[in-house]
């Protein structure tokens, strides 16, 4: 046998904690233990006694210590493409509208105010439809701008699809990112028939700070109350077994006010959703490129300063997320071969954060509208990880999974925060662990 090549071992007060980032496991072993275990991988984990014996057992379990003859990167490098290629699913992001109610400093979109057209509408339906006739499902995004702008948008292409699910046989099952201030009780008495299992609201700290940062358009009002309200309100209406999130945007200004929110926050959301910590970043385009919002704070390890708010977040009972939750094996939605995100032309994209133009590789008029921008579609879904030394070799591969697929397509890989503070991320899924315990 063997150790793992991706354990981590970190100190605690009273011994140390074992965390495998392939398999998620995590083990709490005492010094004594810990000196076996060295010992035994010394000596090729032949076992002398009864406490090693034991011990190297329930290692082999948790998958800290495997078969000499397993290949841990050839697995999980088949696991990541099985995942990548799996041609039976389809998930596409739609954008009915770029269009906002709200006009927030730090947004990246440059909102064009642009809506889907019944013709669009009726082209993405042509176009997806054959692509329905050997899938096993179909999970679409509602994204925006402000997709509870085009309610009208949502509801036809809904319908239109469920028809098809009839027909062909595939499951449908959809989420919205929204700001939350439009979903009212009228809509989310809809959600259940529209399909709609989960929503992602953003909140952006405490009451003032939210509202200066998160204000209608025009009139300016607050919008921290509306949010909340009609969040709770979605929670308690809805049945479905798929968690909702909220997403804490965290930033130089609000950072001491994240506990206070927190308070605030309805049981019923403490129970139905999982909660997120972000920090804004500057963007080029945007309202205010270029800006930093969150520099103080963030500084040079962006994951340290996140670590205390999850901290708090569990102690305080919320469920927390993060990307490497679970045994997964994308790092974001763009990650898979039929993935796209349609906008309000019905353009196609490969990345929800790419509708600029220029990076369009299509329209649902016509598809891929030219072999150059099928070989870029092509190029960017077998862009990997695979191909870079220094990714092979890292610990935290399983966790970051390659990272962005768009920069490293674009040249410009960005490796993940969890490697400036391997330790606190350790800990933090250490003390979480205890809380569930």
């Amino acid at each position: 046998m063997k150790l793992s090549n991706y354990n981590i071992i970190t100190d605690t007060t009273n011994g140390k904690v074992l965390y495998n980032t392939m398999y998620k496991n995590i083990a709490e072993i005492s010094l004594k233990e810990h000196k076996m275990l060295t010992s035994m991988a010394k000596n090729g984990f032949i076992v002398s006694g009864e406490d090693e014996s034991n011990l190297l057992k329930l290692l082999a379990e948790q998958m800290f210590v495997v078969d000499d003859d397993l290949d841990e990167l050839a697995h999980f490098k088949l696991a990541w493409n099985r995942s990548l290629y799996s041609s039976s699913i389809i998930r596409h992001t739609v954008l009915p509208n770029l269009a906002c109610n709200l006009d927030c400093p730090y947004c990246f979109e440059n909102k064009t105010g642009k809506f889907m057209s019944r013709e669009t509408e009726h082209n993405y339906l042509a176009w997806l439809e054959p692509q329905l006739a050997d899938a096993k499902y179909l999970y679409l995004s509602w994204f925006g701008g402000e997709p509870l702008l085009s309610k009208g948008t949502i509801e036809r292409i809904t319908e239109s699809i469920l028809r098809m699910e009839k027909q062909y046989g595939f499951e449908y099952a959809a989420n919205i990112v929204t700001n939350g201030v439009l979903l009212d009780e009228k809509f989310i008495q809809k959600a259940e028939a529209l399909r709609i299992k989960s929503v992602q609201v953003t909140l952006d700290g405490d009451k003032d700070v939210h509202n200066a940062y998160r204000f209608t358009k025009g009139s300016g009002a607050g919008t921290f109350d509306t949010i909340l309200e009609n969040m709770a309100s979605f929670c308690r209406n809805s049945d479905s077994d798929v968690a909702s999130s909220v997403r804490v945007n965290v930033t130089d200004e609000n950072y001491q006010s994240i506990s206070a929110l927190l308070e605030k926050i309805p049981a019923v959301m403490k129970e139905k959703c999982v909660l997120l910590f972000r920090w804004v970043y500057s963007h080029s385009d945007g309202r205010n490129p270029g800006k930093e919002f969150s520099r103080k704070m963030k500084g040079v390890s962006p994951i340290s300063n996140l670590l205390p708010l999850y901290e708090l977040a569990e102690e305080m009972g919320f469920t927390t997320n993060s990307f490497d939750e679970g045994l997964t094996y994308n790092f974001c939605e763009c990650d898979f071969d039929k993935a796209f995100l349609i906008d309000q032309d019905g353009d196609l994209f490969m990345c929800s954060h790419s509708m600029d133009k220029k990076e369009s590789v299509g329209n649902v008029r016509s598809g891929f509208s030219s072999q150059r921008d099928l070989s870029r579609y092509a190029r960017f879904v077998n862009t990997t990880p695979f191909d870079d030394e220094e990714c092979l070799e890292c610990i935290i591969l399983p966790l970051c999974k390659g990272g962005c697929r768009k920069a490293r397509y674009l040249g410009t890989k960005v490796c993940s925060d969890v490697l400036l503070d391997i330790t606190g991320y350790v800990l933090q899924k250490y003390r979480k662990t205890q809380l569930l315990t």
